[in-house]
């Protein structure tokens, strides 16, 4: 109960905030707050959500949202991103990644074909977003692929992804 209690003095946002102290008070008279109906919300929204704002599943994790939601929502989540969570919640500390050879990164490049996305190259690779947009940066640079444009498909919030394809 203090945790919730220091939950809600630091939180700004009122909704939260409120929401915290419904947890609060039925935790105080011994009940569990029920939070199926949001968890159902958030499965049928945050797919949509995290492609058009480009949220990795790693970043879910790291707020604290369970692996097993996040594939209940249809978000994958790679074997990494997993793992990263696991050594993040027991304290350990890991080494990074292994630096993937340009060729290979290349090879899956070439292998996803045309119109694809920042995320699908990192997921194929099994690697963050972040390292990805490295390695399309420097596919570009050489002219290994070429930049389509935005996703014409694109309706949702934030800008629309970048397509990229074969060179």
């Amino acid at each position: 109960m203090e945790a919730l209690r220091s939950q809600i003095k630091a939180e700004t946002d009122v909704i939260v905030r409120l929401k915290l102290t419904a947890a609060l008070t039925e935790a105080q008279e011994g009940q569990a707050p029920d939070f199926s109906r949001q968890r159902a919300v958030f499965i049928s929204e945050a797919k949509a959500y995290a492609e058009a704002e480009n949220i990795p599943a790693a970043a879910w994790l790291a707020v604290g949202v369970p692996e097993e939601v996040l594939k209940e929502a249809g978000i994958e989540v790679p074997a990494a991103a997993s793992k990263g969570r696991a050594k993040a919640a027991s304290g350990g500390g890991g080494a990074r990644a292994p630096r993937i050879p340009y060729e290979d990164v290349k090879k899956a490049a070439h292998k996803l074909g045309s119109g694809w996305k920042v995320a699908d190259l990192a997921t194929a690779l099994d690697r963050e977003k972040g390292t990805a947009t490295n390695y399309v940066k420097q596919l570009l640079e050489n002219g290994d692929i070429v930049d389509l444009g935005d996703a014409p498909d694109h309706d949702g919030r934030g800008r629309a992804p970048k397509l990229y394809g074969k060179a």
